[in-house]
């Protein structure tokens, strides 16, 4: 039975290929556990570390998204020189100039579901089942895991490997920060990079709780579903009215006028269903790119710790270059969501403002319609019940919009509150490209 090949949790692979997949660099993590020597793997392919236990419809996802300039994230079983394996998630960048792959340990739950899956795939293409079948087969047993796509499992797979990691290292890292500290140009870089992880961590958690708060939201729901109930007893509303003639005529009109304002009601609930569909859509994308920026910036503070000698430090330069680079054009997709959610959130406030005068009209109509209702002596019990069920659901109206308007602010102080620490890191990354050419 083959050995595992023994890597810490903190530690993190890097590589760097050219577009056909030959290692042009790799840290010191990649070449230990690969158990190959530098000189080894320079110029080869990457698959030099291929095992046989992986399905080649994983390859073939990855080389498709990558080739579509697309980052793309998998779990990934590698084999060592002496044939050990070691399972990793792997993380792929397209560059100018080829392929960046940052590489960490597993530990989240999906690593057993995805072994599941590549068990079943690996035997049926030995025995003959197509890479485009193979390929549908995962997608399919994907989705049903609950991922309707590629790109869902892979964003979710990514956002509970860099969680699980966080709660796994959290004493460990303080450790770490505390006892390697230096005092030359690596040690500059070192503490810069440092200040810039803190910020990312902190930027990550707030593009995570703005993701948890936005995907999950159903208050648009609800002001459809308070819509509905108002369609229904103002239809009662006019039904009973029209009974009682021409005692009942101004009850008519309270009623049309009711049902007037909850038609504007359900128009703008559907522009709250746009609104928050946009916030969702938006808030995964910025979480992806946080989580892919924080990662990105975890590897270059892992260079630089790697970095013992003068010798390694044109290796260092070299790959921090790279890092930044795909940093920036990360944070720069980060900051314009960041100002789209702040934009919407301003939007939602205005809608939000013209609907508490709608519910405030609701009012007015209610408290006529009981005045009218006190002066027709005719009038039913059914008439006085649907306007308490009116006043009940103004009331409930009511109690979402503040709900709404609440979640709005908290959506606003978030997202500045992120653009702040964007901010904090761009100044720690312009300190790292100081102290690079210095």
């Amino acid at each position: 039975m083959a050995l595992e090949a023994d890597f810490a949790l903190d530690e993190l692979f890097f590589s760097k290929t050219d577009f056909k997949g030959r290692i042009e660099s790799g840290n010191q993590v990649f070449v230990r556990v690969s158990e190959y020597s530098k000189d080894e793997i320079l110029g080869r392919p990457h698959n030099i570390i291929r095992h046989q236990d992986m399905p080649r419809s994983v390859f073939k996802l990855f080389w498709s998204y990558l080739q579509s300039n697309r980052p793309i994230a998998a779990f990934v079983k590698n084999r060592s020189k002496t044939g050990k394996y070691y399972w990793v998630f792997a993380m792929a960048f397209p560059m100018n100039d080829g392929y960046l792959s940052i590489r960490l340990k597993p530990t989240s739950v999906f690593l057993g579901e995805v072994q599941k899956i590549y068990a079943e795939l690996v035997p049926r293409e030995s025995t003959g089942l197509g890479i485009e079948q193979s390929e549908g087969l995962l997608l399919s047993e994907l989705h049903k895991r609950g991922f309707h796509s590629y790109d869902a499992f892979m964003t979710r797979a990514l956002l509970e490997e860099m969680k699980s990691r966080d709660q796994l290292l959290l004493h460990y890292e303080k450790k770490v920060l505390q006892t390697n500290k230096r005092s030359d140009r690596v040690g500059e870089m070192q503490e810069a990079s440092g200040k810039c992880t803190d910020a990312a961590r902190t930027a990550f958690d707030l593009a995570d709780s703005l993701n948890q708060r936005f995907s999950r939201n159903n208050q648009a729901q609800n002001i459809s579903d308070i819509c509905r109930e108002v369609q229904m007893v103002t239809t009662n509303l006019t039904i009973s009215a029209a009974k009682l003639g021409e005692a009942g005529k101004t009850l008519s009109v309270v009623s049309k006028n009711l049902e007037r304002l909850a038609m504007e009601i359900a128009e703008s609930s559907r522009e709250f269903d746009e609104i928050f569909a946009s916030f969702s859509v938006a808030a995964s994308r910025m979480y992806f790119s946080m989580a892919t920026s924080r990662l990105q910036i975890e590897m270059m503070n892992h260079l630089i710790g790697e970095t013992q000698s003068s010798e390694q430090e044109d290796f260092l330069v070299q790959n921090c270059h790279l890092l930044k680079d795909l940093i920036s054009a990360n944070f720069a997709d980060v900051e314009e969501t960041a100002k789209k959610l702040i934009k919407e959130n301003k939007s939602l406030n205005r809608s939000i403002n013209m609907l508490s005068k709608v519910t405030a009209g609701m009012d007015v109509i209610c408290v006529v319609g009981k005045i009218e209702m006190a002066r027709v002596k005719d009038f039913s019990s059914s008439l006085e019940s649907l306007l308490g069920d009116m006043e009940n659901l103004t009331a409930s109206f009511k109690k979402t919009l503040r709900s709404i308007e609440n979640e709005s602010q908290w959506g606003l102080v978030r997202s500045s509150e992120l653009k702040n620490h964007l901010y904090v890191i761009s100044q720690s990354l312009r300190h790292v490209d100081n102290s690079m050419m210095a």
